[in-house]
């Protein structure tokens, strides 16, 4: 278990989860630079709600790349008037054990959960679970943010599958300024150790840092987690967290 030690410097989101245990922090004497997360606004259009009102099972498979994804798609059901239970005619796969978790909250069950979130490994994945022949047939729904563009998508297209991505979510930044801020303490060395309450924490620093790779902004740096959630979220980024807790 990690301690808090005088004088040691962290960051963090400034989210409910972690907003005690900042202000612990800064008690013991270390300095706490805390982000705003990024803000989920939902996308609706009626070429999504149409997709997912009439067209769902068309589709062999559905891909949920993060919770958020699911969340907003899951409102989109709702708002159709469409039963969870037309869910079953289609095979899923969770990218991570948030995302898998989260279906399972309302009792859909994801076929395939990769161990990483790397692009290959979600890719040979579902390759070595359907086999070459049917996955060049398989039609994939994939729900995702705006501007987000999976990085296993084009191995999926390579293999012949169809795609049809819809955007469910916009995420924002609220000061423009922010990335570059936390981009210059983490790379400057002002911060010793990077807390994460929740696997949406670490969502928002991907939105921050869209274009950049997650490991190399986080390599001269430690990462923790305050629960399992989070800790399980890392290590699928291929981060190595430890878990953390303040004494």
């Amino acid at each position: 278990m990690e301690t808090a030690p005088d004088q040691k410097t962290y960051a963090l989101f400034s989210t409910m989860e972690n907003r005690e245990l900042a202000g612990k922090l800064e008690q013991k004497g270390a300095k706490v630079f805390r982000f705003a997360p990024a803000a989920i606004h939902r996308v609706t259009s009626k070429e999504n709600s149409e997709i997912i009102k009439n067209n769902l099972r068309l589709f062999d498979w559905i891909i949920f790349p993060d919770v958020f994804a699911v969340d907003c798609f899951l409102q989109i059901l709702e708002e159709s008037e469409v039963d969870l239970f037309e869910l079953d005619a289609v095979q899923i796969l969770a990218c991570g054990e948030a995302v898998a978790d989260r279906l399972r909250f309302v009792q859909i069950h994801a076929d395939v959960i990769p161990h990483t979130i790397e692009k290959q490994t979600v890719f040979s994945t579902l390759l070595d679970y359907l086999g070459k022949e049917i996955l060049a047939k398989s039609k994939i729904l994939m729900p995702k943010a705006t501007h987000f563009v999976p990085e296993f998508k084009d191995d999926l297209i390579s293999s012949g599958a169809e795609i049809t991505e819809i955007p469910v979510y916009q995420a924002q930044i609220d000061d423009k300024n922010k990335p570059a801020n936390l981009k210059a303490l983490i790379k400057g060395g002002a911060v010793d150790e990077f807390i994460f309450g929740s696997p949406e924490d670490l969502l928002s620093l991907k939105y921050y840092f869209s274009t950049e790779d997650l490991f190399e902004i986080l390599r001269d740096i430690k990462t923790s987690g305050t629960n399992e959630r989070a800790i399980q979220a890392l290590r699928e980024n291929d981060l190595h967290p430890k878990v953390f807790q303040i004494k």
